[in-house]
Parts: structure tokens; sequence; C-alpha cells
């Protein structure tokens, strides 16, 4: 049988407990840090500049037109814009009945804002989808994607960019 020396048994057991304690309070940190986060995404009101005699049915951060063909609807996103930059240069993958028409970017005061353009059917007519990302910081960016007719693509186009150029986070108290 081996006989340990009992300081070395010490510090071993010190050391032991000591690893324990740190990867506890890593976890604690972790989980801080998601509650932090799940807080302001639910907590969160994204303002818009959204033409209201256009967009009369308004509900938190969605805004539809009366007969909810069409709609701009925002969200934060709990993702780097770097991030969401990566996926949407590599979307290129069309689900069935739907096409990429065009991506890019804007500026806007100093801030980048990404979009994809795509058609799709639906209800036998041609619609079209605009998804923006615009970045906000490190850990959120703000997501903006409004859905419309393909034959209102010039005025709904311009709502849309007004809307994501205008969107910043107000956080509920």
């Amino acid at each position: 049988m081996i006989k340990l020396n009992r300081k070395y048994l010490v510090v071993f057991i010190t050391m032991l407990f000591t690893c324990i304690g740190f990867t506890q309070e890593e976890e604690v940190k972790n989980e801080v840090e998601v509650e932090k986060k799940l807080d302001i995404l639910f907590n969160s009101v994204i303002e818009m500049d959204i033409d209201k005699t256009i967009f009369t049915l308004s509900e938190g951060n969605s805004h539809f037109t009366e007969n909810q063909k069409s709609g701009i609807v925002a969200m934060l996103a709990p993702s780097s814009f770097e991030k969401i930059e990566k996926e949407l240069a590599n979307e290129i993958t069309q689900d069935k009945g739907s096409e990429i028409l065009d991506k890019g970017e804007l500026k806007n005061d100093g801030k980048r804002i990404l979009f994809l353009k795509q058609s799709m059917e639906r209800e036998g007519q041609i619609y079209y989808m605009l998804m923006f990302a615009k970045e906000l910081n490190d850990e959120f960016t703000i997501m903006v994607t409004a859905i419309y007719e393909s034959s209102k693509d010039a005025t709904f186009k311009t709502y849309a960019e007004k809307a994501v150029r205008s969107a910043k986070i107000i956080e509920k108290e």
C-alpha cells in the first residue's frame, strides 16, 4: 500500500477544492450572463420610424397593414454583427419556391446594415422578404424583416429601409 505524506495530501485536497470552486464560480458567471441577455431580449423595445397610416396594426415590435399581407417585424438577435455577417455571406441555399434576389450593405450614421432580399410564393402570389441586420454592439444585433407583395416593391422597400435606419433599442424599466 502506498503511504502518502500528510503534507502532499493536504496540498492535493486544497488544489482539488480550489479547482472545483473556480469551476462553480465560472458556471455562476455564465448563468448570470445568460439571464442578463434574456432580460435584455425580453425587456427591450425596438423603436422604429413606421408610417402608421400604412401599418395600422401594431403589437410590440410588429407592424402590419390592415389586410395583414405586408408587415415589418423587428427583433433583437443575441448574436454579434460579425457572426450574422458570416451567416448571411454563406446564405446561398434557397427554399422551394424562393429565390435570393439581392444582398449587400447599407451605411447609417457609421453603423453597418446588411440586407438580403428574397422572393417567395404565398397564396399564389409573389412576395418579397427583406431581412436587415443592423450593427448594435458586441453581443446583440437588431434584425428587421419586411414582407410585402412584389408589386409594391418600390414603396415598401422605402418603408423597410426607413424603419431599419431608425431602429434603436429602448430598454423597459
